[in-house]
């Protein structure tokens, strides 16, 4: 998600709020309801595999529904014939039992005969259920020990001896404008595949780095100063600078990510921890109280004890302060001249 960078310069020896939008990754974005912005998720890495056709095939690597549904399939078959056959031996009368009258009682004996004869179809349904998956396992079985003779397998492993793997560029520090970098690989026995394409979100994993406390990212806010040909086309008019665009200096983000080690001391510095610490708990550390201007509008930075937090009120517009004779002209050419310069910001927010 691309982040907002505003950026102030302190007024009395000062004057840049700056909005830039610096580069990241699109993540996948899913929809939203509301007024509320929607999520976006980043994978870390995204891959595309071609396996072996011989490990596609065989039914050693197949998944348990692959080898489950033929050899079920093949029994329902053989039920299904089975009960066929039942059915036309009973339309012809084939294998009825006539069983002479002892005396008993007439409905006992039906109620026997007719259990007897439901068992006997269910043993037979049964038995041709059990036949025809022991012949569909023999026949997987003897595929099997073909497959695993001695010159089928020195034909697949000269066929395919080598992986490649294709890692896929984001457009940074490509390398003679290639796309993708392919290395290539001795294949492992156990592998079974010949052929992947890698794209690494490297955004995903620093950001999973920085979360695990593997490594630390500092900051720094380049001011590139203002746009020339647009400042000089406003004072050669006479417009107001802040009405002319590109008359807010440009602000830049330079990341720079080191790894937590014994051999850093875990980046921890003494000085940084003095000079540059950033409050306590939830409570901000408060800036130091002034003027400041993004260079359009002048603001007046406040403290709220309450919520500790801190907080900028605009005051009024860039031209009517440097129009105003309560300021000299001397710190007005120096609020400009910094705008002009490139000066380091003194508050930058991101969001």
């Amino acid at each position: 998600m691309a982040s907002r960078i505003i950026s102030l310069l302190l007024l009395a020896s000062a004057a840049p709020l700056i909005n830039a939008a610096p580069k990241s990754s699109a993540p996948t974005t899913t929809s939203s309801s509301g007024n509320t912005k929607p999520l976006q998720f980043s994978s870390p890495i995204q891959s595309y595999t071609i396996f072996d056709k011989s490990a596609l095939s065989s039914s050693d690597y197949a998944s348990p529904r692959r080898k489950f549904l033929p050899r079920f399939r093949a029994g329902l078959m053989a039920e299904r014939r089975a009960k066929e056959v039942l059915m036309e031996e009973q339309r012809r009368g084939i294998g009825l039992d006539e069983e002479d009258d002892d005396g008993g009682d007439w409905a006992e004996a039906s109620a026997a005969a007719d259990e007897r004869k439901k068992k006997a179809t269910e043993k037979r349904v049964e038995t041709a259920y059990d036949a025809a998956v022991k012949g569909y396992d023999g026949r997987v079985a003897s595929k099997k020990s073909m497959r695993a003779s001695p010159a089928v397998t020195a034909a697949a492993a000269s066929s395919g001896s080598y992986q490649l793997v294709g890692v896929v560029h984001d457009g940074k520090d490509m390398k003679k404008n290639k796309a993708v970098t392919w290395y290539a690989r001795k294949k492992p026995k156990s592998s079974k595949w010949n052929v992947r394409l890698v794209h690494v979100n490297r955004d995903a994993v620093l950001r999973d780095l920085f979360l695990k406390g593997k490594v630390d990212v500092y900051g720094k806010y380049v001011n590139e100063g203002l746009d020339k040909a647009a400042f000089a086309a406003a004072e050669t008019t006479g417009e107001d600078v802040e009405e002319k665009p590109g008359m807010k200096p440009l602000i830049k983000a330079q990341y720079m990510v080191k790894e937590r080690s014994w051999k850093s001391l875990w980046n921890f510095s003494l000085r940084r921890m003095f000079t540059t610490s950033s409050g306590s708990f939830w409570r901000e550390r408060r800036i130091n109280p002034g003027m400041y201007t993004d260079g359009t509008t002048v603001y007046e930075s406040v403290y709220r004890y309450r919520d500790g937090k801190n907080g900028m009120k605009p005051v009024a517009k860039l031209s009517n302060f440097l129009a105003s004779p309560g300021m000299g002209v001397e710190e007005k050419m120096r609020v400009v001249e910094r705008l002009k310069g490139g000066d380091e910001p003194d508050v930058v927010v991101e969001k």
